[in-house]
């Protein structure tokens, strides 16, 4: 794995971390948590890939 592979990866997971702990902590469902942290995750690491050189 490249450097560059892991800080997208290691990014996209704090992000979905955050957004899940956030849904939580505003009162959903565990299950609508882990949907946000992927959609999170996803768009994080897509974002992260075009942007990162």
């Amino acid at each position: 794995m490249t450097v560059r592979a892991a800080v997208i990866l290691m990014l996209g997971v704090q992000i979905a971390v955050a957004a899940g702990v956030l849904t939580v902590l505003a009162g959903s469902a565990w299950a609508v948590a882990v949907l946000a942290g992927g959609g999170a995750f996803a768009g994080t690491v897509a974002f992260a890939r075009s942007v990162i050189g």
